[in-house]
């Protein structure tokens, strides 16, 4: 065995955990894509911001803004688009009263600022800098993870071949990644293990 191969194996390991192949579905994809991440990250500085989408069956969906800078994530911006079948106005949240937010819930304003200690707009739409990163846990919000620990999660979790489930991967922001993960078979519902990533753009 050459000591080429040698290191590219363990340098292979060190990232994504194995050096044999065929362990995951969509792999040609994957590692194309994966290298267009690469030479995106080189010719940046490894500084990016990314928009990571969610929604439910009920009525809601939402966008959270990861912010890169060196590697490291540096901010973390979160809003509803659209929360129990009511889209975001185009100035904001607060401009719709919050008993016809809550409208159907179970509890009105005073209820959601006693039990969470804050009102019931900051739900919807905040945005976490470097020193308040991780302030937000009960949320949908993308959780804070670089585009690098992305590829390593699809790499090892979700695209991970399984028997039970249907998996998915699209490479849509030009070659790099906008969707991975997988669906058990036979679930109906908001069964989706894995992200949406809407865009990936530079930082000016």
């Amino acid at each position: 065995m050459s000591k080429t191969y040698t290191f590219l194996c363990l340098f292979s390991v060190a990232l994504f955990g194995a050096c044999e192949k065929g362990d995951i579905e969509y792999e040609s994809s994957f590692e194309h894509s994966y290298q267009t991440w690469l030479k995106f990250k080189a010719a940046n500085g490894n500084t990016y911001r990314y928009e990571v989408s969610g929604a439910t069956w009920a009525g809601s969906s939402w966008l959270t803004t990861l912010t890169v800078k060196e590697g490291r994530v540096v901010q973390r911006d979160f809003r509803y688009e659209v929360f129990n079948d009511v889209r975001m106005p185009d100035d904001g949240w607060a401009s719709i009263p919050i008993a016809e937010l809550l409208h159907g819930l179970g509890f009105n304003a005073e209820d959601f600022l006693e039990q969470e200690g804050k009102p019931f707009h900051e739900a919807l739409q905040w945005t976490e800098t470097e020193a308040e990163l991780g302030l937000h846990e009960k949320t949908p919000a993308s959780r804070l993870q670089t585009l690098d620990e992305v590829y390593e999660t699809a790499r090892s979790v979700w695209l991970k071949k399984r028997g039970d489930a249907e998996t998915y991967f699209e490479a849509k922001n030009d070659g790099m990644i906008s969707s991975a993960g997988f669906v058990p078979n036979g679930c109906m519902d908001d069964c989706f293990s894995g992200i949406h990533i809407r865009s990936i753009a530079t930082i000016d």
